[in-house]
């Protein structure tokens, strides 16, 4: 990602673009399939936000982070920790160790987990540098 300067909104808005075809593909394939029936329209609604024209609305940030919340919630469901011990003479861990284990649906959609938090934060971003510019903006007029 770019230096978070007004400079490079332009680089971060084509990163946000390029990012949200990932997005877009990481819904169709590892989202909409893994989550409960009841949540797949809020999914492909969502998904209707990649696109360039919609991406930037007011309304996309919440609702990438209500998807993330759905995602979240099902991948701690699909995933659980068993205490491995180990007794033999050679290892001398006390307690044993935690071993996590995926179900498949928190595996696929914990890797669609990674891109849309990325393009969460490059939206933030966005979001952070247009704020900056409109206080510039207004500082210089009133100087």
């Amino acid at each position: 990602m770019p230096d978070l300067c007004l400079d490079n909104l332009d680089r971060f808005i084509a990163a946000a673009i390029a990012v949200a075809r990932v997005v877009d593909t990481a819904i169709v394939s590892n989202v909409i399939p893994y989550l409960p029936a009841i949540h797949r329209v809020f999914a492909k609604d969502v998904r209707n936000l990649t696109v360039a024209e919609r991406l930037f609305e007011a309304k996309t940030l919440p609702q990438f982070d209500g998807l993330i919340e759905l995602m979240e919630d099902a991948i701690v469901k699909g995933t659980t920790e068993e205490t491995v011990f180990d007794n033999s003479p050679e290892h001398v861990s006390e307690g044993g160790w935690t071993h996590r284990r995926h179900n498949d649906t928190a595996e696929e959609l914990g890797r669609a987990l990674i891109v849309i938090l990325e393009l969460r934060d490059t939206l933030l971003a966005v979001q952070d540098l247009r704020a900056t510019q409109r206080i510039v903006e207004r500082m210089h007029a009133e100087s």
